[in-house]
């Protein structure tokens, strides 16, 4: 048996919150442009010991955690965030959940993301999963989303999601298993030639070794989850380190426990059966390109 399901509830939430404690904190010295060394020697550890507390293998301090916000320009409220993670890495609980928007727990996800997540699954229902999407697709998205986005603020949006989508070509890069409803290939984000580029584009993704994509036709009607968008990441450690981000109109929330994360990896495993195979999914996608190309 694996050791993992030898863990309590407890030991669950406990790791959860140190993986995203630490992983949080690396992403702030990478930003501060501090190596390992030097921030270790500031809270007097060694660099493989800071390794293994930004991977969540170590519990930080209380003051470690402070010393290195200020080192590395964290700002108040980011750090009382910071610090309730230290809190409950060490006690093992949670005290309520964390609100709809918080930087903090995006950087730690975004994070985990691109360096520790052996598998991640996509979920959609009007849009194609961020890690495939064309830069001329997501553009419109923001443009179009109502918030009034300036240039610049579009710009830097499309610099993180190109970052992102680094994951998916990368050496040792995880599998990524996609579910998309087929309302996302209809829908013509940009205009017919936007679209038309974006199909093929993810088409050509299909055909990645480390790729699974599928597609949830309109013809089956009504399914599972109907109105969910999230992205799940899943780690070597199993299943209890779970986490997962489910996405709303302009915000993001996360689940990080288990009795939390299961729903969501229940409703995967529901539409994964109800959708199309991979051959039939593809050939979808391209009917809906040739589509927006006549």
């Amino acid at each position: 048996m694996m050791e993992w399901f030898a863990l309590t509830s407890s030991d669950d939430s406990a790791i959860g919150q140190r993986r995203q404690l630490g992983a949080a904190l690396r992403s702030f010295r990478k930003e501060a442009g501090m190596d390992r060394d030097a921030a270790a020697e500031l809270i007097e550890i060694t660099g493989p010991t800071l390794t293994r507390k930004e991977r969540g293998e170590n519990k930080f301090k209380r003051q470690e955690v402070e010393i290195l916000a200020r080192a590395y320009g964290i700002n108040r409220d980011e750090l009382d965030v910071l610090l309730e993670l230290a809190r409950e890495a060490r006690a093992g609980t949670k005290r309520g959940e964390f609100p709809l928007f918080l930087p903090v727990k995006d950087r730690a996800f975004l994070e985990l993301e691109r360096d520790e997540a052996i598998e991640i699954l996509a979920v959609t229902l009007s849009a194609i999963p961020l890690y495939f999407q064309t830069e001329e697709y997501m553009r419109t998205l923001w443009l179009s989303n109502g918030d009034l986005q300036t240039s610049e603020r579009v710009d830097e949006l499309v610099r993180l999601r190109r970052s992102r989508q680094q994951v998916v070509s990368k050496a040792g890069a995880p599998k990524i298993r996609a579910i998309i409803h087929e309302f996302a290939l209809r829908l013509p984000v940009g205009g017919p030639e936007v679209m038309r580029r974006q199909l093929l584009s993810l088409a050509q993704a299909c055909d990645l070794p480390n790729v699974e994509i599928q597609v949830q036709p309109i013809s089956a009607g009504a399914y599972p989850g109907i109105d969910s968008t999230f992205y799940a990441l899943r780690f070597a450690s199993g299943p209890a380190s779970d986490m997962v981000q489910v996405h709303g109109h302009s915000e993001a929330f996360y689940r990080d426990r288990p009795a939390a994360t299961e729903p969501y990896m229940v409703e995967w495993d529901r539409r994964k059966v109800a959708a199309l195979n991979l051959p039939a999914s593809k050939a979808l996608i391209l009917d809906a390109a040739a589509d927006f190309g006549t």
